[in-house]
């Protein structure tokens, strides 16, 4: 696996200044989450920096990208490009960078979320979206919600986005969906 300086660089090259500024709020509060939670800082500070290193790659050509790395793709992931970047990402940081299947899967679903996250994958979604560039109205509240409860913060960020993504007629992931009723199930 490849070095944290190592891995930092290759965000730090293959990504605008204005998301490689965001992966590293997302990586400042990763550091923080696990430290709370007693999860490997390391791992997850090498995830966080390069949870979006696909995100960039212009979207005409993600799915080339793609099967250029065998990342198979579904219905909604081709018709939803935004989603792409995700297990695009996985892929790259399992064969670029060296990480472990745990590490893959909090990248490749960070954005969606799953049913039955692991500890790795529910700090890396809450970080993401409660990094100190986040200006939108409750990223402050979910921050200091997620000092003591990552659940709470993953199940109520689904129950505003799932309703935010119909009413502008945008596909969801089924995996937000399982996630979102894993969570109610679990609450």
């Amino acid at each position: 696996m490849l070095s944290y300086e190592e891995v930092y660089k290759i965000a730090e090259e293959r990504l605008s200044e204005y998301r490689f500024y965001h992966s590293k709020c997302v990586m400042e509060r990763a550091v923080e989450y696990a430290q709370i939670y007693g999860f490997d800082v390391e791992k997850a500070r090498l995830t966080a920096i390069c949870h979006d290193i696909a995100k960039e790659v212009p979207k005409d050509e993600r799915i080339a990208t793609c099967e250029k790395y065998g990342v198979q793709l579904d219905e909604i992931e081709k018709k939803q490009k935004s989603l792409i970047h995700a297990k695009l990402g996985a892929k790259i940081a399992e064969v670029e960078f060296g990480f472990d299947e745990d590490m893959c899967n909090a990248i490749k679903y960070h954005t969606t979320g799953r049913a039955n996250m692991s500890l790795l994958e529910k700090i890396i979604f809450v970080a993401d979206c409660t990094g100190e560039d986040r200006d939108y109205e409750d990223a402050k509240e979910l921050y200091e919600i997620a000092k003591t409860d990552l659940d709470k913060v993953l199940l109520r960020y689904h129950k505003e986005v799932i309703p935010e993504l119909l009413k502008e007629e945008k596909y969801v992931h089924p995996d937000a969906i399982n996630a979102y009723n894993y969570l109610i199930n679990n609450s």
